[in-house]
C-alpha cells in the first residue's frame, strides 16, 4: 500500500488510543518499525475519552493514518467503522483501524497475536487442557475467540467481575466448551489467563494463585510493564510458568502494520526495541 500521507502532505499520523495509555509502548515498537522501513509516518499515544474515541479513530483513518484502541474503548469503537473484518463480526470489539477507498476498517488482530502467544506458551503441556480466562472486555473477547480454535482446549471458564457481562459473551459464543463461573476461588484449570486490565499499575493482581484447587500449570498475563507483573511474579515464586503480555503486543503489532501497509514489517524490529 506504500506510505501513507494527509491531505497536507505530511508524514501520516498513527495513535493507540485509550484510557489510560501512558504505559503502552506501542509507539516504541511502531516507530522502531517506521524507522527501519523508512516510512513516512509516526505513532504516538492518546489518552481519549469514550465519547471522543470514535470521532478521532475516524478523522486518523480518512487522514491517511490509522492506529490502535486499546481499553476501555475496543468494544464501543465498532459502532464507528464502515467495515469489519471477520474477527471483529466474532468478539464484537476492535483493536486495529485504517481507512482504504474512503472507507474505515476494523480488525482484531488481538486475536491473532493471542493465538501465537498460545501456541508458544503452552506447546509443551500436552492433553486436554481447561482453561480459566479473567475478563470478558475486549481482550477477553479475543482470549475466548481464540481458544475455542485452539486444539487441546477442552474447556474454557470465564469469570468476569460483571456476571452479567460475562453471560453475554457466552451468549455471544454459543460454544459448549464455554461456561461463566461466578467465583474463580477453587477452580481447577491447568492455564489462567488474565485479560483484565487489573496489573497495570504493577503492584495489584487479578488473583491469588493459591487459592485455586491446584497449582496451574501456566500462566500467561496480558498486562505488561518494565517490570514483571504481580501476577507473574506469584507464578514465579510458585514454580509456575509464566509470561506476559508483551509478546501479545508485538505480535498483534506484526498484524497490525501488515493491516495498515500491505507486508509484515521486518522480522524481530518490534521484538529488539522493546530490549
Amino acid at each position: 500500500m506504500g506510505d501513507r500521507r494527509t491531505e497536507t502532505n505530511r508524514p501520516a499520523l498513527f495513535a493507540v488510543l485509550g484510557d489510560p495509555v501512558a504505559h503502552s509502548l506501542s509507539p516504541i515498537i511502531h516507530n522502531a518499525a517506521f524507522r527501519i522501513t523508512g516510512r513516512e509516518a509516526s505513532y504516538v499515544a492518546r489518552r481519549v475519552s469514550a465519547e471522543k474515541c470514535g470521532p478521532l479513530l475516524r478523522r486518523l483513518a480518512l487522514n491517511g493514518g490509522g492506529g490502535n484502541v486499546t481499553v476501555p474503548h475496543k468494544e464501543r469503537v465498532v459502532a464507528f467503522l464502515d467495515r469489519r473484518t471477520g474477527a471483529v463480526e466474532a468478539t464484537g470489539a476492535c483493536n486495529t483501524f485504517w481507512a482504504r477507498d474512503g472507507e474505515v476498517w476494523g480488525d482484531n488482530t488481538d486475536v491473532e497475536g493471542f493465538a501465537g502467544t498460545w501456541r508458544g506458551g503452552v506447546a509443551g503441556l500436552g492433553g486436554d487442557l481447561d482453561v480459566l480466562v479473567l475478563g470478558a472486555g475486549g481482550a477477553g473477547r479475543a482470549v475466548v475467540h481464540a481458544l475455542l480454535g485452539s486444539p487441546g482446549v477442552v474447556r474454557v471458564l470465564l469469570w468476569n467481575r460483571s456476571g452479567d457481562r460475562a453471560r453475554k459473551l457466552v451468549d455471544r459464543f454459543g460454544d459448549a466448551r464455554l461456561c461463566r463461573i461466578g467465583d474463580w476461588r477453587g477452580e481447577l484449570a491447568d492455564v489462567v489467563v488474565n485479560a483484565t486490565s487489573v496489573g497495570l499499575d504493577g503492584h495489584a493482581a487479578p488473583l491469588d494463585l493459591r487459592k485455586l484447587a491446584a497449582r496451574p500449570r501456566a500462566v500467561i498475563d496480558l498486562v505488561y510493564g518494565r517490570d514483571p507483573t504481580a501476577l507473574c511474579r506469584q507464578a514465579a515464586a510458585l514454580d509456575i510458568p509464566a509470561r506476559d503480555g508483551r509478546e501479545m503486543l508485538v505480535r498483534q503489532a506484526e498484524a497490525a502494520y501488515a493491516r495498515w501497509f500491505g507486508q509484515p514489517p521486518p522480522r524481530g524490529v518490534m521484538a529488539r526495541a522493546l530490549e
